[in-house]
């Protein structure tokens, strides 16, 4: 009994060391492997560390110094992680609280991450090469620099997008909208100029819509000027220019308060004034203030410049709309008459009511008359008017037959002796380009002096009328009409521009228009050939010939005589009887007789 428990206690012992030294074995195993696998991680992390990429190589440091077996390399480690770690920890931070505040449309802390990035890439950027580098890998890594583009870039658009859709319905929140516009850092505008100058053109055009939606509505004056009051405030308080809402308003008043004058409201015209009166201290010397009070003056010296200008129904309508404040029965008077000599058609059409005038011309101070007038009624009947002083229009008439076309109505008194007022009429042909029609206007009569229907009509001196291609007499050539006995345009002669020569002489005539007979031998380059010279060259056994190339009529026989007219204007070269070329002049033919 007692060697047997003896036995089983050295039994048990023995066991209980075979385990311990089991244990230890494994112990001893593990740490190997732990420390061969820190090793490792080690030298993957140094390898990633030298090849620059540093994010991978932090990860790495980070996996080793987690192994806590052994401490082989823990200095340089956590020399690496004092480095990398830091930037890595940061970035990561403010990448995951950035599109947390983004999401939560926090600004105001959003904005603090910008900051506290900007403050870290000063840092780092400016560090050493390997903080510099690690920056970088984390920044392209997390995306925050392209997350924080499209933070701020959407905050910036969506803002702007309020201005541009006109969504503020406050000063609050144009305010509003305003701070967070300047809130979005300016490197998202291309630099601090460009950012002032953007959020600046945003509220100016924001602003600028805004009135011009009033004035072109021609709001009532109270509005106009409670908006203008609100905006020079809210562009006092952005540091915005305000000299264009001063321009806007300083126009847009003006005429308002013209436009009450010229309807004769001067109730409204008062209110205005008065209401006008309250943005005195934003707008400065603008004109609108000495405007109303001088406006009487000053719509008076404008009527009487009006009518310098021959702006009659302006100036008329100014001295009707201020008759309330002043007499202005006189000066309506002289405004009226002097429009009737102005234009004398008025006074025509109130004495022909019905009637339409669709052409007339006016003379001043001729025959008689301060003012003058012809004209032609829809009707065919053919006017002519005198006005003189304040008298009654002296009209004598006519009847226009045919009913021609008019292009043209002016007047002519050179085609008449007796110094007559000449209607001198440009109507339309069917035969030619032009039918030419003069009425002279004799005592209390018309007569008709000219009617000639041609491609022009020029006056050729005094009396005497040259007509290009007349119908009738003179046809298809230049014709002289002149003032016969009778009183009127008679055709009398056709004009003669060339001079007659004999065809063997062309040679001293290049360039001009002469007329000659030829005899025509041959048809040769486009033309037809005449012969000038016939010589026999004894020591060539031949004819030697000159020639004349007649072109421009393609009808031309040969064997026969022609009378022509036309230029000698160039040379050419032909082929002669022997198959020579020769040069001869070309003459350009215009008319064959």
């Amino acid at each position: 009994m007692f060697k047997l428990t003896v036995y089983k206690k050295v039994n048990m012992s023995r066991n209980f060391f075979l385990l311990i030294l089991i244990f230890l074995l494994v112990l001893v195993g593990g740490k190997i492997i732990m420390a061969h696998e820190k090793i490792n991680t080690y030298k993957e992390a140094i390898k990633l560390y030298n090849a620059g990429n540093l994010r991978a190589a932090e990860k790495k440091f980070r996996a080793a110094k987690l192994n806590v077996v052994v401490t082989d390399h823990n200095q340089d480690i956590n020399l690496k992680l004092s480095i990398l770690s830091p930037i890595r920890e940061v970035i990561e931070d403010l990448d995951e609280k950035a599109a947390g505040f983004y999401e939560k449309q926090d600004l105001d802390k959003l904005v603090d991450m910008y900051n506290r990035w900007q403050e870290s890439r000063k840092k780092w950027v400016s560090g050493t090469a390997i903080q510099k580098k690690m920056y970088e890998e984390m920044v392209a890594f997390t995306k925050l620099d392209q997350d924080m583009l499209g933070y701020f870039s959407e905050i910036k658009q969506t803002n702007l997008a309020k201005l541009q859709n006109y969504s503020p319905k406050s000063s609050a929140e144009e305010e509003e909208v305003f701070n967070s516009l300047n809130q979005v850092p300016a490197e998202y505008y291309g630099g601090d100029t460009k950012k002032t100058k953007e959020i600046q053109t945003a509220f100016h055009n924001y602003y600028a819509a805004i009135m011009s939606k009033l004035t072109a509505a021609n709001a009532p004056v109270v509005d106009i000027t409670v908006e203008g009051e609100r905006q020079f405030g809210m562009l006092a308080k952005f540091s915005i220019d305000v000299r264009w809402i001063t321009d806007t308003l300083d126009r847009h008043l003006v005429n308002a308060l013209s436009s009450a004058l010229a309807k004769k409201d001067y109730s409204t015209f008062a209110e205005q004034a008065n209401t006008v009166k309250r943005l005195s201290a934003s707008m400065g010397t603008a004109k609108v203030f000495p405007f109303i009070g001088k406006s009487k003056t000053d719509l008076l010296a404008d009527a009487k410049k009006l009518v310098a200008g021959n702006k009659f129904a302006d100036a008329i309508s100014i001295y009707e709309a201020l008759r309330p404040l002043e007499n202005t029965d006189q000066l309506l008077t002289n405004a009226n008459l002097a429009w009737d000599k102005y234009e004398p058609i008025r006074v025509l059409q109130r004495l022909n009511p019905g009637k339409e005038f669709p052409h007339f011309v006016n003379a001043k101070n001729k025959w008689g008359a301060d003012s003058v007038i012809a004209a032609i009624s829809k009707d065919g009947g053919i006017y002519l008017g005198k006005l003189k002083g304040e008298e009654a229009m002296v009209v004598t008439e006519g009847s226009l037959q045919g009913s021609p076309m008019i292009s043209k109505l002016t007047f002519q008194s050179n085609l008449s002796k007796a110094d007559n007022p000449v209607i001198y009429i440009e109507a339309k042909s069917s035969e030619r380009k032009h039918r030419y029609i003069a009425y002279e206007v004799r005592t209390n009569s018309m007569e008709k002096i000219l009617d000639v229907e041609a491609d022009n009509l020029t006056v050729e001196s005094k009396y005497s009328l040259l007509a290009d291609n007349p119908t009738g007499s003179g046809a298809g050539q230049l014709a002289y009409y002149e003032l016969s006995s009778d009183g009127d345009y008679q055709f009398t002669k056709i004009k003669v521009d060339y001079v007659d020569i004999s065809v063997q002489d062309i040679a001293q005539y290049y360039g001009k228009k002469v007329r000659f007979t030829a005899y025509t031998t041959v048809n040769q380059s486009g033309g037809a050939l005449v012969t000038l010279s016939e010589t026999y060259n004894y020591s060539t056994e031949r004819w030697d010939k000159t020639y004349l190339l007649l072109k421009g009529q393609s009808t031309l026989m040969i064997y026969r005589d022609y009378t022509v007219i036309g230029t000698f204007t160039s040379y050419t070269n032909i082929t002669d009887d022997y198959g020579e070329q020769i040069r001869v002049p070309v003459f350009q033919i215009e008319k064959v007789e």
